[in-house]
């Protein structure tokens, strides 16, 4: 639902942002149909959640697709840390391509059929790992 939602936000040219801990929507007038106002209203907080997951995401550099339905994180050449939702539940994988290749020839799952917080935790603390690593053989 969240993904209509913002899908047709999206196509009216409506701007949605979290100000003061409310929904803001900026918008010219006559612009947002009447069914959209409810249905934003109604997942109101779901909405917020949802805002606020996807900017915790992009601050720890992912890219963020279908309104945060799927999260990428490019970590080295061909080298990628996805986590999406399926329902409300998430996964979260790592997966490894060769140049030219559509198909992974490495695939890490990280958590599967969990929380978005659980996924999202999972994909942190192997983005932090990585961190660690690459200081220690800066100081080697």
């Amino acid at each position: 639902m969240l993904y209509k939602i913002f899908c047709e936000i999206d196509n009216l040219n409506i701007q949605i942002k979290i100000k003061n801990k409310k929904l803001s929507l900026i918008y010219e007038e006559g612009t947002l149909p009447l069914e959209l106002k409810k249905a934003i209203k109604e997942h109101k907080y779901e909405i917020m959640k949802r805002l606020e997951e996807n900017e915790m995401a992009r601050a720890k550099g992912f890219l963020i697709y279908r309104y945060g339905e799927l999260y990428e994180y490019r970590y080295g050449l061909g080298a990628y840390l996805f986590i999406e939702r399926e329902g409300d539940l998430a996964i979260a994988w790592r997966a490894n391509y060769m140049p030219e290749e559509k198909q992974p020839y490495k695939i890490k799952m990280l958590a599967e059929r969990v929380t978005f917080e659980k996924a999202f935790q999972e994909a942190e603390n192997f983005i932090n790992w990585l961190q660690r690593q690459k200081r220690g053989v800066k100081g080697a």
